[in-house]
């Protein structure tokens, strides 16, 4: 079943599965994986968005442009003869949106691999020998004006520019150093000599880990993620393409749960190592994980392990998740220098930091309540599930048990989330009424209202934001500010999202639907999280 504010969504769904399956009826031959995902997107876009662009030749240079600017934002890879080859694909991106065979992705992706293999080839070549400081050089850093090298000679100079500063810099905070600390017992006076070199290494260590990533992480399907996230950014910065594996870690920030082992992971040296361990999670309850093991692979199931040398420990934790009840083998560096592979069946965890939490602050006589909301979290995958506006209503109701004086709503750094949840919190500081109306791409207004008669809490009351408190955090300051119901301090002014979003996967499955790692890609293309939505009321708080 479905209610009619769902239809819209139900039709963009439709109308891009019939876009597809006329496109593939035409083409005879049936679409690629990353065409399908293309086109779908763009059906989205178009049929979907609150506001739409066009997407023609226009369209098709921008996001030509800033995705060249996205893979190669320092200019340091492509030469100028690169670009004028890649030139003729800067007008048919909006074709192949729109069904035409998928070319342009592959014509940058194949020169950027083979330009990025050059640089991993040179850099430890230039940082092997010691740099001259004593010459007069430049280095234009300002993006906005940097051009693309016009030849490999010119490119080589740039990289070893890029280098030599990157060094520059630790020296000169040895130099630094060595003077801070000149005179004092047991410390060791480097020479210049010594610093330079040991300002060489440490750059070293670094350019090598972020080699490390680019060789392993940044793999053609992550840069034609990026490429579908480019065409999503060019038609609103709020509509996203979320991969598989993406959009389970957005679903289990918004749920504030996920299924995994328990570990806590941190990158070191460009190792992933294992920090703490909850009590009763599955590698605590095994007994072979311990804290300081290394992660040096990651395996699920039987498919054969990832190696996470150099991978982010962002990264690291997406991998790490997955389902609930499926396998994950580590392969563990011990802090003896041995081996172990550990096989953990992964479980739920239970993030307590991502929900509201209460304290009451003493000041003299009064006591004041505090409430920390982090987000407007929603889980909607379980029945009983964790729900902001309910949690919040339990905190309400342990300070006044305490007898609080007055409560503080801190919404900093808040991004919003929920908008059935923002609504259902205002609703317990206000008798009954609207909260705030939202306009379709039809311009038909739905006023979105809190429809409960009683007040939770009709005490004192003070709100908490910053510049970075957004969508749902705004609603609910600016109605709490437009019924007269409390007090709101902080930033002169607020994000300024007055926008709504809504997750559609491009395979019409669930919208929830998670995927292991190792499932096959095509039974899940990915979600996009649509701009369907715009605040006419309430949106972008200002004192």
């Amino acid at each position: 079943m479905f209610n009619r504010k769902s239809l819209p969504v139900v039709l963009v769904i439709f109308v891009a599965g019939i876009f597809i399956a006329f496109q593939t009826l035409g083409s005879g031959n049936p679409p690629t994986k990353y065409e399908k995902i293309l086109q779908q997107v763009g059906a989205m876009l178009e049929q979907g968005h609150y506001s739409p662009k066009k997407i023609d030749d226009a369209f098709s240079k921008e996001v030509f442009t800033k995705y060249l600017e996205a893979i190669d934002p320092e200019k340091q890879l492509f030469l100028q003869s690169d670009i004028a080859q890649l030139r003729p694909y800067e007008n048919q991106i909006d074709d192949e949106i729109h069904g035409a065979p998928l070319q342009s992705f592959q014509a940058i992706s194949n020169i950027y691999s083979q330009r990025l293999n050059e640089y991993l080839g040179a850099y430890k070549d230039l940082l092997a020998k010691p740099f001259d400081f004593t010459a007069n050089e430049t280095l234009l850093d300002d993006k906005s004006r940097l051009e693309f090298p016009s030849n490999e000679k010119e490119r080589k100079e740039i990289w070893r520019k890029r280098l030599k500063y990157q060094v520059l810099i630790r020296y000169a905070d040895m130099i630094a150093a060595n003077e801070s600390n000149k005179g004092k017992k047991d410390y060791k006076v480097l020479t210049d000599v010594e610093m330079e070199k040991e300002a060489r290494e440490k750059v070293m260590q670094s350019t090598n880990r972020i080699a490390e990533r680019l060789r392993n992480k940044f793999t053609e399907e992550d840069r034609f993620n990026e490429f579908v996230n480019t065409i999503t950014s060019c038609m609103d910065p709020h509509t996203t393409f979320f991969p598989p594996l993406e959009k389970r870690s957005f679903d289990e920030q918004m749920s504030g749960r996920f299924y995994g082992i328990g570990a806590s992971l941190r990158q070191e040296d460009g190792n992933i190592k294992i920090m703490s361990l909850v009590t009763g999670s599955p590698a605590w309850k095994s007994g072979e994980v311990q804290v300081g093991d290394v992660i040096i692979k990651v395996g699920q199931g039987a498919a054969e392990p990832q190696d996470m040398l150099g991978f982010d420990t962002e990264d690291a934790v997406k991998i790490i998740r997955g389902e609930k009840g499926t396998e994950v083998r580590l392969t563990l560096r011990k802090t003896d220098g041995s081996t172990k592979v550990v096989s953990l069946i992964r479980d739920e965890i239970v993030l307590d930091d991502t929900f509201a939490r209460s304290a009451i602050v003493n000041e003299g006589t009064r006591k004041i309540g505090y409430i920390y909301l982090p987000e407007f979290y929603a889980d909607w995958e379980r029945p009983n599930g964790a729900k902001s506006a309910e949690d919040v209503a339990r905190e309400i109701q342990k300070l006044k048990q305490e007898n609080v004086d007055g409560i503080i709503m801190d919404l900093r750094n808040n991004g919003g989330g929920s908008l059935f949840d923002v609504i259902q919190m205002v609703g317990l500081f206000i008798d009954e009424g609207p909260v705030v109306q939202v306009k379709d791409r039809q311009g038909t207004p739905t006023v979105l209202r809190d429809k409960d008669k009683g007040i939770l809490y009709d005490g004192p009351l003070m709100v908490m934001v910053n510049e970075f408190s957004a969508s749902a955090s705004e609603i609910f300051a600016a109605a709490i500010q437009d019924y007269k119901r409390g007090i709101i301090i902080g930033s002169t002014s607020t994000y300024g999202k007055g926008t709504v979003q809504r997750n559609i996967p491009l395979d019409g499955g669930s919208r929830n639907k998670l995927m292991s790692f190792n499932n096959d890609a095509s039974n899940n293309l990915g979600t996009v999280k649509l701009t369907l939505q715009n605040f006419t009321g309430s949106a972008g708080f200002h004192q």
